[in-house]
């Protein structure tokens, strides 16, 4: 389902049910449900660099576990870096799936220079202009910027859709 299909779909989805994601190795989230970094690095401790399968078994019980019906996450940013898209487009895969297979709708995904502009008023912002874009709008004081750039999601989301 198309980005612009979701228009209609996404009426009906309240706060409690939106799962914002900035996808990445540390890959930060938001909700009502809760906030912080899942840390997929990988490591001989993680039953020999798991690092998918932690990914997708992280991400699917907090949808189960917190009844969550729609994800927006951070478009792919490539900043010239083939590992950088290679494991993003991974993670994106595997984030697909999940909504697959959780009969949720695809993801809803917004460019980062449209989620910076919209945040700060300057779509190239550094992270911490981000992180202090979301203490100043929002009272939320975020551990790192990845937990910054999901809570700008969140609430990019719910004020663009007016999701209550």
């Amino acid at each position: 389902m198309a980005n612009q299909d979701l228009t209609n779909s996404f009426r009906e989805i309240n706060k409690t049910e939106l799962l914002s994601l900035d996808i990445a190795t540390r890959t930060g989230y938001f909700s009502i449900h809760g906030s912080g970094t899942w840390n997929f690095n990988e490591t001989k401790k993680r039953n020999n660099n798991k690092q998918h399968k932690a990914f997708y078994e992280t991400i699917s019980s907090f949808i189960k576990d917190n009844g969550v019906k729609l994800i927006v996450a951070e478009d792919i940013n490539v900043n010239n870096y083939f590992t950088d898209i290679k494991k993003l487009s991974q993670f994106h895969g595997l984030l697909y799936l999940i909504c697959d297979e959780l009969s949720l709708p695809d993801p809803y995904y917004v460019n980062v220079a449209t989620l910076k502009k919209w945040a700060t008023g300057n779509g190239r912002a550094s992270k911490q202009e981000m992180m202090q874009a979301c203490t100043d709008k929002y009272g939320f004081i975020p551990p790192d910027d990845n937990v910054s750039d999901a809570c700008h999601l969140y609430h990019y989301f719910i004020r663009k859709y007016r999701i209550f």
